[in-house]
């Protein structure tokens, strides 16, 4: 066993990047209640009404989405059915009736689908919708029950990823989701849907578009209060402290601006070591905890930037010294500063690669800022200024 309080931190270190893509439920959740309280009075409307729509919940890598989304089933779980769904299940019968929990999807025959055909097209005049006998099949299977049902897909920015979608899929998905949006498949089907920016692009270039205001939230930082209480419960009960030292507390939360990722890249390093040496609370310690967090970190925005070459990340660093923390810059600003060094093409990859890896994300306007406050900071410092490096 480790004695030595310096030892056992500088292995934290070392082990540091175990804690870059940890994914899934949170392990202590505190805060958004804004946006649970809005998600399941959205659910009892429209159980109540029987019908459903898609609920959108977007943010960079690290925000909690998934951790969120274990939430909102927590709050609806014995009211709902739920099931999760990977991409094939918008368009595949037989993947779809597997994430149901069905034995094997509902066949339709030739002479019901003709019937069905009738039907779909006078519901949906001035809609193109596929009606073959796939998309048919998929209604069935949606329609099968009266239980209200949730639909959770995580990853949802796939969906617009080149060769994800089979071409010949593509009305089928696009009718499946138009009939989840617009309520009609004659009881509550709602699709919780999650994932980065581009997620909602996403659904419009499969012409789900118009959500309403109260469907579509974007995360970000937890406010102060919240990201306390999570490092408090991670000291408590992982570090097995009963009396958590407030100035350890405060100096971690100063370091993780509220970023989700970041407080688990801190607070685990700081439990774990509490856990082993609950009375040595000395400041070279703490020291040693907060070095380690931000190896963490830094390890976290390097994976952002991977596949991004040095020269372009300087011209991002030196776009957005200009603009301050979770400040924006509009868009045809961004992209002109980009082109007076990169052609079109090269500056449209760049500006894509940038918002699909969460190192940027779009506000309000069509404005662009860095999500994460402490990553603006790194990436000006660390390439703001040209150097010899490769």
């Amino acid at each position: 066993m480790l004695t030595d309080p310096l030892i056992v931190i500088k292995t934290f270190i070392f082990m540091g990047s175990n804690f870059i893509e940890r994914r899934g439920p949170a392990e202590y959740f505190h805060g958004r209640e804004e946006i649970l309280h809005t998600f399941t009075s959205v659910l009892e409307h429209y159980r109540t009404h029987k019908r459903g729509t898609i609920f959108l919940i977007q943010g960079a890598p690290g925000a909690g989405k998934t951790a969120l989304i274990h939430e909102c089933k927590k709050r609806v779980e014995k009211r709902w059915e739920i099931a999760d769904l990977y991409p094939n299940a918008l368009w595949s019968p037989d993947d779809l009736s597997h994430c149901l929990g069905k034995k094997k999807s509902i066949r339709v025959s030739s002479v019901s689908a003709e019937v069905g055909v009738k039907k779909i097209v006078k519901a949906n005049a001035g809609f193109s919708v596929d009606v073959n006998p796939i998309t048919l099949t998929m209604m069935k299977i949606l329609q099968d029950d009266r239980k209200p049902l949730l639909l959770i897909l995580d990853g949802a920015q796939s969906l617009g990823s080149k060769g994800v979608i089979p071409d010949e899929m593509r009305g089928v998905i696009t009718s499946v989701l138009y009939k989840i949006h617009n309520g009609q498949l004659g009881r509550p089907v709602m699709l919780l849907a999650a994932g980065l920016g581009t997620a909602e692009t996403a659904f419009n270039m499969l012409d789900i578009s118009r959500f309403e205001d109260d469907c579509r939230v974007l995360i970000g930082c937890l406010d102060d209060e919240s990201t306390c209480a999570v490092i408090r419960d991670f000291i408590v009960h992982k570090g097995h402290l009963n009396q958590p030292p407030s100035d350890w507390i405060e100096t971690i939360a100063n370091r993780t601006h509220g970023w989700p990722h970041h407080i688990i890249s801190y607070a685990d390093p700081a439990s774990k070591y509490l856990a082993v040496h609950q009375h040595n609370l000395t400041y070279d310690v703490l020291e040693s905890v907060l070095q380690s967090g931000r190896d963490n970190q830094v390890d976290y925005y390097r994976i952002r930037l991977k596949g991004i070459g040095r020269k372009k990340r300087q011209i991002l660093a030196k776009i957005f010294a200009n603009v301050p923390l979770k400040g924006t810059i509009d868009k045809e600003d961004l992209m002109f500063a980009i082109l007076e060094k990169y052609s079109q093409k090269e500056a449209d990859d760049l500006f894509n690669r940038a918002l699909k890896q969460g190192i940027i994300d779009e506000r309000k306007d069509g404005d662009y800022g860095i999500p994460i406050p402490s990553f603006h900071t790194w990436l000006v410092d660390e390439y703001g200024v040209d150097n010899n490096q490769n």
